[in-house]
């Protein structure tokens, strides 16, 4: 019995070793392709595809994000500089950024309205600071969409190319030097998304999932609205909800709920520390830069001496000869401080 069972053992393992010699060339090929692939890949596609692994196997959506950033870099820099050294070119650019800055002094501008109740006029530092607060997510913002939009375009663009190839055109240079452009391409439409995803949750401080489950109701709703199988009475609800739903964003209801503040006492903590408290507390980029440009207003434009009468722990900005802006500390408004239009009163202007 011992004896059948060593010769069963023996064979088994001649079985085995056969076998591992028969994979040995399969995994030795498999191997050698993967290399070459490999070396084909330019910097960009590496980093795309290491974006990838991270997103299925560590499900970092930020370390994808910031990998795909990096590759879209390397790989539209050279583009964007060459196109920057043509006179066309040029003049694209500039409109481009000049259109954005244009859209972002107007929305500063009613940022800072939003925030002192007073035209943005009177808070010109205060203006510029806005300014500076809402310029990168802006443009990064817009480009980003502006790489997607061309990436969603991009594959149209290379089946143009290659069907006209066969009559003579040699217009392929654009894409010759990358290793399948037609992969290339889906897989960076589809890395862009995530970027873009993670940018509008770490603006708006939610979940990616919520932000995407955002984006999802939203064109639900659009389609159902576009769709001319609608009843009367449903679009209707269609139109409701989206209005609902587009007054619920809107900056003027964020004024209205207050964050939440806990009691406390001067001799529990000072004013610096209870405002650096509720900053923290408050949620998404744009709600901490109404906090931060309520702050550079108080601190730094608004006045310590003025010739208008105002309490001892308040600041003032004139307005014109009759009326002021009195900004104090009060940490039960939504931003930190209180703006209040008064009239002003001084030895030349005498109350009503």
């Amino acid at each position: 019995m011992l004896r059948y069972i060593k010769i069963a053992r023996w064979r088994a393992n001649k079985q085995l070793r056969q076998q591992q010699q028969n994979l040995q060339p399969h995994k030795l090929r498999f191997y050698e392709q993967g290399k070459a692939i490999w070396f084909n890949l330019n910097t960009a596609q590496k980093l795309y595809l290491l974006a990838l692994i991270c997103l299925i196997i560590f499900q970092s959506g930020w370390l994808c994000a910031s990998i795909t950033i990096v590759a879209l870099t390397i790989e539209f820099w050279p583009k964007f500089n060459k196109l920057w050294h043509s006179l066309a070119g040029k003049a694209l650019i500039l409109i481009f950024y000049a259109s954005i800055a244009n859209f972002v002094l107007a929305n500063a501008s009613g940022i800072v309205n939003n925030v002192t109740h007073v035209s943005a006029t009177h808070f010109n530092y205060t203006h510029n600071f806005a300014t500076l607060l809402y310029l990168p997510p802006w443009a990064l913002g817009i480009s980003l969409s502006t790489l997607l939009l061309l990436q969603l375009i991009l594959p149209f663009y290379i089946f143009m190319l290659l069907i006209i190839k066969p009559f003579g055109s040699q217009r392929v240079k654009f894409i010759s030097q990358s290793y399948s452009p037609l992969l290339t391409a889906s897989i960076r439409f589809f890395l862009s998304t995530i970027v873009i995803i993670n940018l509008m949750s770490f603006v708006d401080d939610k979940d990616t999932g919520a932000v995407f489950d955002d984006i999802v109701s939203n064109f639900v709703s659009s389609k159902q609205l576009s769709s001319r199988a609608l009843t009367e009475q449903q679009e209707v609800e269609v139109v409701e909800e989206l209005s609902q739903k587009i007054h619920g964003q809107l900056p003027s209801e964020n004024i209205t709920q207050t964050p939440p503040t806990l009691p406390v006492t001067p001799t529990e903590e000072d004013e610096t520390t209870q405002s650096v408290r509720l900053f923290f507390n408050t949620k998404g980029y744009f709600e901490r830069s109404k906090r931060l440009i309520a702050m550079f207003a108080y601190t730094y434009e608004a006045d310590q001496y003025s010739r208008c009468k105002k309490s001892d722990d308040s600041k003032a900005i004139e307005i014109n000869d009759y009326e002021i802006v009195e900004i104090a500390p009060d940490n039960s408004k939504p931003y930190g401080y209180s703006f209040t239009v008064k009239a002003c009163q001084s030895p030349g202007i005498k109350a009503p």
